[in-house]
């Protein structure tokens, strides 16, 4: 069985967890601590970025693009990469875009939420963070939150996502899947950054539907998100690991 090496809350870990059960593939769930848990893995891997897989094989593999790459060919239920060599590139492009330009604004995304929002502050920790801890996190007032939200992220880069993801939401009106007529890794690549500005059910009670609330409250991506939402119970109710 795959043993899965991850962050919980990390959209490349959860682009991760949609590949294996679409692809059918049965694996388990390591936590990874932050920082002590990322010395075993720099051991495991020779890198610590998450997530990583480790097989039955013995094969030991990092960053998503290529654990999906791997997951494809290891199981040929599902094809995540088109054979047709247009929507190859097609979903290929997307989910670069997805894995760099729109993953680096939506981690900034979330943090300048997490700055502003308290309650999603805590619930981002991990689950062995003491009550006691969380609750003093909740209360402590992040004095100048609002000027170093702007350092984190401009408005106009902030504008230009929503523009961008307005016209997917758009294009996916009556349509299940962002290139052709099944599942491939793009819609796993997009529905996975897409996490981090609307956490999605997958996610738990106390996240679910948290997040950047410029994003959640624009009407014009709600189709989005309802379309991220219906993509991840496809692909985890037709496949309970």
């Amino acid at each position: 069985m795959i043993t899965l090496y991850q962050f919980r809350h990390s959209a490349f870990c959860l682009k991760t967890r949609l590949a294996l059960h679409a692809k059918q593939i049965q694996y388990r769930i390591e936590e990874v601590k932050p920082g002590v848990g990322q010395i075993e893995i720099f051991q495991l891997s020779g890198q610590k970025q998450l997530p990583v897989i480790h097989d039955d094989n013995d094969q030991v593999i990092s960053d998503s693009s290529k654990i999906c790459e791997y997951l494809d060919k290891k199981n040929k239920i599902n094809p995540l990469f088109p054979d047709d060599p247009i929507l190859l590139a097609q979903a290929k492009l997307i989910e670069d875009w997805a894995d760099t330009t729109m993953a680096n604004i939506c981690k900034k995304i979330l943090i300048k939420s997490a700055l502003e929002n308290p309650q999603l502050r805590s619930a981002l920790l991990p689950d062995d963070v003491p009550a006691s801890v969380k609750r003093l996190l909740d209360k402590l007032p992040f004095s100048n939150v609002n000027k170093f939200s702007n350092l984190v992220l401009s408005n106009k880069t902030n504008i230009e996502l929503q523009k961008i993801l307005e016209i997917l939401s758009k294009s996916l009106i009556n349509k299940q899947f962002l290139i052709g007529d099944c599942l491939s890794i793009a819609d796993i690549s997009i529905a996975a950054q897409l996490s981090l500005l609307k956490f999605p059910i997958s996610s738990g009670p106390i996240l679910s539907g948290e997040g950047a609330p410029e994003f959640i409250n624009n009407p014009f991506l709600a189709n989005l998100f309802q379309w991220r939402d219906n993509l991840e119970e496809l692909i985890f109710s037709a496949n309970s690991l």
